[in-house]
C-alpha cells in the first residue's frame, strides 16, 4: 500500500493566519502574547532587529510563513534568504529533528548528496 505525505510550504500568515496574535485582528493588545518580543510577528520590528529598517512587508523576513506537515515530511536544505538567521517555533506535533552544515562546508555537501541520493 502506498503512502502519501502531504506538506505544506510558505503560506503566508498575513493569509491564513498563524497562532500568533496580531493587535490589528481584535485581539486583546493586553494580552502579552500580542507584545510579546517571541510574537513571530513582532520580531522583524524589535529596536535590535536590521529588519526593523525595511518598510516593505517582505514574505518570509517581515511577514512570517507557515509551513505545515505531517509523519514523514520533510524540507528541502537551502541557505536563508540574504544568508540570514532563522527562527522557529513548532505551536503542535512531534519535535521535529533539525540538521545544519557549516557554511564553508556547503560544497561538499551538495557535492555528497548529488552523489548518493538518486534524481
Amino acid at each position: 500500500e502506498d503512502v502519501v505525505v502531504e506538506y505544506g510550504a510558505d503560506l503566508l500568515s498575513s493569509e491564513h493566519g498563524s497562532g500568533f496574535p496580531l493587535a490589528e485582528r481584535g485581539q486583546n493588545e493586553s494580552d502579552n502574547y500580542v507584545r510579546s518580543a517571541w510574537n513571530l510577528n513582532n520580531m522583524p520590528n524589535l529596536e535590535a532587529s536590521v529588519l526593523r529598517h525595511v518598510t516593505a512587508d517582505i514574505s518570509g523576513m517581515k511577514v512570517p510563513w507557515i509551513y505545515v506537515g505531517m509523519c514523514f515530511s520533510s524540507f528541502c536544505w537551502h541557505n536563508e534568504d540574504h544568508w540570514s538567521y532563522s527562527i522557529n517555533y513548532l505551536h503542535w506535533g512531534e519535535p521535529k529533528t533539525w540538521y545544519g552544515i557549516p557554511g564553508g562546508r556547503a560544497e561538499d555537501f551538495e557535492k555528497i548528496m548529488h552523489d548518493t541520493v538518486p534524481v
